[in-house]
């Protein structure tokens, strides 16, 4: 995949910062006026673009720099003009995000159109923008930097996007970025579609006095807001910016109710005098009242400091929320609102026809509730949690793909989920990061869990996506697998060196300690039986896989997954139920819904016998480790191969209709939706995909 900047270099501004925002400016002159304009760009790790002033994308996709994506936007002018000017702000972090593997910083575009060909060069213009805030905390763990944005520090321009001659003239020009033909390769144009805004504003507020102090003794925003003194001023009322700017006499703090979740931008547009602080925070739930905005470590909050007259915020920075909390610290006067809400960011996503739910009114609206989170919580690719992680994990992003090709006639998120596979660096030890294209820590069963992609692909379209190289990748990845098989011939993973952390499977959040369960966890001391159901079905489709193109191994490879069945059979069945996991000498207490499911799901129990294994769970519902929603993807058509749809049916209305009389608009990461759970996690969406399969 070669470049397709045929003239465009990378480029950069001639310093960097840890946090850098950075603009690059050209003007040019096309032979005779046109209206249309093609632009290819891309960045590293983020650019807006604009022409003529108007905004016209965001991107790229996150990527591996040796699997760069791209963009080409297809920029309708205006007006027919011969002068066009191009503004590109790039944003570069340099901190550990768990959806980007590091790059320099850098932004490369070119433009197309009739009598018009040029490049990003040595002649652009450039400027560090010192608006955001250097000494900034990263915003959680998986996340770049918060923003502290001063609009004093903004160029001549920036309000309109438009800069004169005069203006870039004094700039420094752009300098190309060292050996970047060795940094940035694999060029890819997007394979998914471009994402689609809209404003959306609230629908109720409530007001405020927050008689907090300054922000020099505030320390961490969101956790700061969560805590301080609010005095309330109003109920909840409901929403126009007449009602708003009356309050503003007396409240300096508001909070606005958008009605339902979304994924996207908080918008701030206003008049005030200079020098003021507005801090903005999302939140996706109410505590005692009021939002509950700083979550498992997560800062939601953007400051804003003012300059004078009318202007515009809209953190770069995006996520999940339902509420937006406004505080503006001090005096408000002079302050006059004119929009506020969600800048919402989407996929362009058209529902098939629903299946025929209409007999069962639970049933459908569970169903709608998994199709809203579909739409809203993807974005340019298969994340999982639009709040605190923004990331695309192996384990759940392969069914979301399916959910999409299915629910929405929407190919390209499973192609670009096996292309991932196929291009996705292995770590020094051979293995899969958890995500993709991050370098967070590998989980044993997600690496294992891209070869379902295939199935699913042959599903949809009687064939598999690049078999030959499939299969290639995949033997390469199971060579760490064959490495650590024990005596016995089972996967176990090895005990991690002191101060490194562990090679576990992951298999479902109970037993870890990260979210809470009214039940015990999966057992996973030794030999896990489900991690070993994992790696057979890794096989079993390594030997489909192979046959179906006539790969001399595929033989061996069946033989090889029959022996893992016998073995994991004699090793974890005790002739009613798998336990989860075999120490050496004996079997684990622990007999989980995970792992006998998936025995099902992998065709390791069949018939009679499979039957009586899942109805032995739902009978063991109160004393067993259940499964969280998202392993509900592998449990739910493990009841239907054993013909208990009707179970299956009501199984999700009673862990799904929870949810819905607890006012989720989306659906919840856990069935809790507590403290430790997102409120919009597609993973948690497996009645959708079941229900369209049936």
């Amino acid at each position: 995949m070669s470049s397709p900047f045929t003239l465009g270099q990378w480029i950069w501004t001639p310093e960097t910062w840890p946090n850098h925002y950075a603009l690059f400016v050209r003007t040019v002159t096309a032979d005779a006026p046109i209206s249309t304009l093609t632009v290819l760009v891309t960045a590293s790790h983020y650019y807006e673009l604009w022409v003529n002033g108007q905004w016209m994308a965001r991107g790229p996709v996150p990527g591996d720099p040796h699997w760069c994506q791209y963009d080409e936007v297809a920029c309708t002018l205006a007006e027919p003009t011969r002068e066009v000017q191009v503004v590109l702000l790039a944003h570069h972090v340099d901190c550990p995000v768990i959806s980007l593997l590091p790059a320099p910083g850098g932004v490369i575009a070119e433009l197309r159109a009739e009598g018009l060909h040029c490049g990003t060069d040595s002649a652009w213009a450039c400027l560090t923008l010192p608006m955001w805030q250097q000494q900034v905390p990263k915003r959680g763990w998986a996340l770049g930097y918060a923003e502290d944005y001063d609009a004093a520090g903004e160029p001549a321009g920036w309000p309109a996007r438009i800069f004169t001659a005069e203006e870039t003239a004094a700039w420094p020009h752009a300098v190309p970025v060292a050996e970047a033909e060795t940094i940035w390769t694999g060029y890819q144009a997007r394979m998914t579609p471009p994402l689609e805004y809209r404003f959306i504003a609230p629908t109720v507020m409530t007001a405020y006095h927050a008689p907090g102090p300054t922000v020099e003794g505030i320390g961490e925003a969101s956790a700061y807001h969560d805590t301080e003194t609010l005095i309330p001023l109003t109920g909840s009322l409901p929403f126009s910016l007449a009602t708003l700017n009356a309050q503003l006499a007396s409240a300096n703090a508001l909070t606005f109710d958008l009605g339902k979740e979304y994924i996207g931008h908080y918008v701030l547009e206003f008049e005030a005098p200079a020098a003021m602080v507005i801090e903005l925070s999302g939140a996706e739930l109410l505590r005692e009242g009021r939002p509950w905005i700083y979550r498992k470590g997560t800062s939601y909050t953007a400051r804003y400091r003012t300059r004078a007259g009318y202007q515009t915020f809209i953190p770069f920075f995006w996520s999940g929320f339902r509420y937006l909390h406004l505080v503006i610290r001090g005096e408000t006067a002079g302050v006059i609102i004119h929009q506020v809400g969600c800048r919402a960011r989407s996929a362009p996503l058209t529902p098939v026809a629903p299946p025929a739910l209409a007999g069962d009114p639970a049933l459908a609206e569970i169903y709608r509730l998994c199709e809203r989170t579909l739409q809203r919580g993807v974005q340019e690719h298969l994340i999982d949690c639009p709040t605190r992680e923004q990331a695309q994990y192996w384990g759940d992003a392969v069914f979301i793909a399916q959910s999409l090709w299915r629910g929405f006639n929407a190919p390209s998120y499973l192609e670009w989920y096996l292309a991932c596979f196929l291009l996705a660096p292995l770590t020094a030890d051979g293995l899969l990061s958890s995500v993709y294209p991050g370098a967070h820590q590998v989980f044993l069963d997600y690496a294992l869990i891209p070869l379902l992609g295939q199935r699913f692909y042959r599903q949809n379209t009687g064939n598999y996506y690049q078999p030959r190289e499939f299969l290639e990748k995949a033997l390469q990845l199971k060579r760490w697998y064959d490495v650590h098989r024990n005596t016995r011939g089972l996967v176990e993973a090895p005990s991690a060196p002191a101060g490194s952390p562990a090679l576990f499977a992951f298999i479902d959040h109970p037993g870890l300690g990260w979210h809470n369960f009214p039940h015990p966890g999966i057992d996973r001391g030794g030999a896990s039986c489900p991690l070993n159901l994992f790696f057979l079905m890794f096989v079993q489709m390594l030997a489909e896989m192979g046959s179906a193109i006539a790969d001399p191994r595929a033989q061996a490879l069946r033989g090889e997954a029959n022996a893992l069945a016998d073995t994991i059979r004699h090793t974890f069945d005790d002739g009613v139920l798998l336990h989860d996991a075999h120490d050496g000498a004996m079997r684990s207490p622990g007999t989980s819904w995970q792992t006998n499911s998936l025995a099902v799901y992998a065709d390791l129990l069949t018939g009679k016998r499979a039957e009586q294994t899942m109805r032995a769970l739902l009978d063991g519902y109160d004393t067993l480790c259940r499964c969280s929603p998202y392993f509900h993807f592998f449990f739910l058509p493990a009841l239907r191969k054993v013909g208990m749809d009707a179970e299956a049916r009501a199984l999700i209305v009673r862990e799904w209709s929870p949810m819905l009389a607890g006012g989720a608009t989306l659906t919840w990461e856990g069935f809790l939706g507590d403290e430790k759970d997102s409120l919009c996690h597609p993973w948690s969406t497996a009645p959708f995909l079941y229900l369209l399969d049936g």
